[in-house]
């Protein structure tokens, strides 16, 4: 299983990397990203203004474009990639973190730059739920994968919960009649 470390505010060149499986991006393939989206090469708005990445989500959707990756529904997911706060160095300077959890043979991993090692995660709809219940709204969360372009849906965080559910009734871990309580107390 192909993993990458943190190094700089790199994240999403290792998070696409972990989804790709190889070193398919660098810094410079995603700076180049950021120069097709604004002409301005210091205070680029899709990248931190000192050059050491923190890319933004243009970056991201732009990035999985150029290999017919898109955000999808869930029963064509290949991984999902997690964008969270990270912890402020710099006053004033909001910063945020990428990394993938892919999926392969039906288990889920998480290939966070910042673990030493690939970790899998035995309950992917609990890893999802602990996700979006942090930090009111401000944890994100990209279904992607290929398919269909028809089949392309943007998840919101109402539409992310039912899919969790969905998860649960096919892996038989609840039933309709409880998911259907879960999902009027959860929305």
């Amino acid at each position: 299983m192909y993993h990458e470390r943190q190094t700089r505010q790199m994240c999403l060149v290792h998070a696409l990397n972990a989804l790709f499986q190889k070193p398919q991006f660098t810094a410079e393939t995603l700076d180049e990203i950021c120069y097709s989206l604004s002409d301005k090469r210091w205070f680029n708005p899709h990248r931190s203004m000192l050059g050491l990445g923190n890319y933004d989500v243009n970056v991201l959707m732009s990035a999985l474009g150029m290999y017919d990756y898109q955000r999808i529904r869930f029963e064509n997911l290949d991984a999902i990639i997690v964008n969270v706060p990270t912890g402020n160095y710099i006053p004033f300077w909001k910063g945020r973190h990428w990394y993938t959890i892919l999926r392969q043979d039906n288990r889920f991993f998480n290939l966070d730059s910042k673990l030493s090692k690939p970790e899998e995660i035995t309950d992917i709809t609990q890893h999802c739920r602990s996700l979006l219940s942090k930090t009111e709204d401000s944890n994100q969360l990209f279904l992607v994968g290929k398919g269909d372009p028809t089949d392309f849906v943007s998840v919101n965080r109402s539409a992310f919960h039912e899919l969790l559910i969905v998860c649960d009734i096919y892996h038989g871990k609840i039933n309709n009649h409880q998911a259907q309580v879960r999902l009027n107390s959860e929305l």
